[in-house]
């Protein structure tokens, strides 16, 4: 790295934090949005470099942005170290959105091998330790917003500060989605412009109206016939599985500017391992029985989250936790927490 960064760290919810919050605002669906908003998540948390990758399941990272971070290392990084991230695979693996620091990573069940990745690059990039806060996007995929620190590991107190900002952050990267997609009307440059997925997208409207695909979307309508009878008949959020796609529905509240209360519908590719595809098409299948908190509580299950994180997470008591785990072995044909991430978890 060529300087430490200097700025004192602004405190989280001071005056000084919501007069740059309002200075992010401004950048909404531009091109130049994340850029803005890693500066807000940098504000908060002393470091000396930053990073903005975008993560999917069907290409390798793709570096967006950095800052204080000499080009020979971001070669080094899309040669050497892109295919053994462990932010990488967690995403690919978990779809975990939030916020998680590499010094955190362990070697239990479900987790990542953090070993190799570290040794690698960390001592080319001269870095102890990176915070990353993920961000869902469209298609499966993520923006994650990296602060990398020289000396010490990003202490409890930061990543909980990180954990206070990111729900601020998560409404920013939907409402920049909005506007990005509402501005379709001049064209399709400023979805390419912005990062969003190369994957097939249409967005329809909440009668089913088609407002916008991609041609992408247009080209995979011909070859795999069977999507128009499945989105036709699919009025659910879980994955269809469908020959060599994965179709993915997400619907859109109000809100989105483009198609208020409709949705967007993207295809990710099967893997082309025939170990891992088994997997993700029983996954694929045991999402599709359960009910959309039967999903929140399988994936966070599958996260290797306890009963007491899931009871925290999403507000609920250990009790309901407890019955909606029964449920869902029931619907899976399995009968413990171990043998269901066993057998669910995608491998890399």
């Amino acid at each position: 790295m060529k300087f430490k960064l200097k700025s004192r760290p602004v405190a989280f919810g001071s005056r000084e934090w919501f007069r740059r919050v309002g200075e992010a605002s401004l950048a909404l669906g531009r091109t130049h949005f994340h850029e803005e908003l890693i500066r807000l998540f940098g504000c908060l948390i002393d470091h000396d470099a930053c990073w903005i990758i975008r993560f999917s399941d069907s290409a390798p990272p793709e570096i967006m942005y950095t800052h204080n971070v000499p080009q020979p290392l971001r070669d080094h990084y899309n040669s050497a170290c892109s295919a053994v991230d462990p932010f990488a695979a967690h995403w690919r693996l978990h779809k975990e959105v939030g916020v998680r620091a590499l010094s955190k990573f362990k070697g239990s069940l479900g987790s990542i091998d953090a070993g190799t990745y570290s040794s690698i690059f960390k001592p080319i990039a001269n870095v102890s330790d990176e915070l990353g806060l993920f961000l869902p996007t469209v298609g499966n995929a993520s923006i994650g917003l990296f602060l990398e620190r020289e000396r010490g590991d990003f202490t409890n107190g930061e990543i909980a500060r990180a954990q206070s900002a990111f729900p601020i952050l998560n409404s920013f990267e939907k409402a920049h989605i909005g506007q990005v997609f509402n501005s379709l009307r001049h064209g399709d440059l400023l979805l390419r412009a912005t990062h969003f997925s190369p994957q097939p997208i249409l967005v329809q409207d909440r009668y089913g109206v088609e407002i916008y695909s991609s041609p992408s979307w247009k080209t995979a309508i011909e070859h795999e016939p069977q999507l128009l009878t499945a989105m036709q008949s699919s009025g659910r959020d879980a994955p269809i599985a469908l020959g060599k796609f994965i179709l993915n529905i997400s619907y859109v509240d109000k809100y989105f500017p483009l198609a208020p209360q409709g949705r967007i519908i993207t295809l990710e590719p099967c893997p082309s391992s025939a170990a891992t595809k088994t997997t993700v098409l029983k996954r694929t299948d045991l999402m599709r029985r359960l009910t959309p908190r039967e999903r929140e509580i399988f994936e966070l299950i599958i996260n290797g989250r306890s009963t007491s994180d899931v009871s925290r997470i999403l507000a609920i008591s250990k009790g309901t936790v407890k019955n909606v785990v029964l449920r869902i072995y029931k619907k899976s044909n399995i009968h413990s927490r171990r043998d269901l991430i066993q057998y669910f978890t995608v491998r890399s």
